[in-house]
């Protein structure tokens, strides 16, 4: 699959402190979910709220191990890495490479998300949400290509929104959003990604931490999502 990390089954040796972190946010989160009135399904229209949605950006120079991070994230290679558990509050993810120009596609990522959460079992009600006639005619071939941004709001963060909170937060990672962008052109396929990503971040669920990777070179990215409130 166009998604997944190269870099998976291979060893992964220190940065623990970037899981305590991850952990710590993931905490966070499921803490906020026992306040009054969380674990009822949001209204699409208000979204999380004030204060509701925030996620995770790392950064590091090239070479400094962001996507093997990611990977031992989602698949970890030793056994502490299982035992703690962080790959199992994973909702989805999708893994941007240069050279791979499926990977910087929009619509790649929005369909491998709506398969993804499908599948994981993590949100039941999400199943019967996409099944429902508007959710199915915007995952046509060809519609997802037109307006990316609608079905990614339409497909994957309301029908996510409508659904009843899991005990526990989640989190959707997408390694090297930064990709295919870093000449500074704009109109690169990635570049659309970290903004389709920023743009919605405000209806992502309050209990769903976005966990984005990027080049520290690439100041568009990082204010990008540094200055999301």
């Amino acid at each position: 699959m166009a998604q997944t990390s190269l870099l998976q089954g291979k060893r992964f040796y220190c940065r623990e402190w970037v899981f305590h972190k991850i952990q710590h946010c993931l905490q966070e989160k499921t803490s906020n979910l026992s306040a009054p009135g969380t674990t009822e399904p949001l209204n699409p229209v208000s979204g999380a709220g004030k204060g509701g949605s925030w996620g995770v950006l790392l950064v590091g120079g090239p070479g400094s191990g962001k996507t093997a991070l990611c990977t031992e994230l989602l698949w970890p290679s030793s056994v502490h890495g299982v035992h703690r558990g962080l790959h199992q509050h994973c909702l989805g993810f999708h893994f941007c490479r240069a050279e791979d120009s499926d990977t910087l596609c929009v619509s790649g990522l929005v369909r491998g998300l709506v398969s993804q959460i499908r599948r994981s079992g993590l949100v039941p009600e999400y199943e019967e949400k996409v099944r429902e006639p508007a959710v199915q005619s915007a995952l046509q071939p060809g519609e997802i290509e037109r307006n990316p941004a609608e079905t990614f709001k339409r497909c994957v963060l309301l029908p996510l929104l409508g659904c009843k909170a899991p005990s526990q937060a989640l989190f959707v990672l997408v390694d090297s959003v930064d990709e295919g962008c870093l000449t500074g052109d704009r109109d690169q396929r990635s570049a659309n990604i970290a903004e389709l990503l920023a743009a919605h971040h405000e209806l992502f669920p309050p209990w769903l931490l976005l966990i984005c990777s990027a080049r520290r070179q690439n100041k568009h990215i990082t204010k990008l999502f540094t200055d999301v409130n």
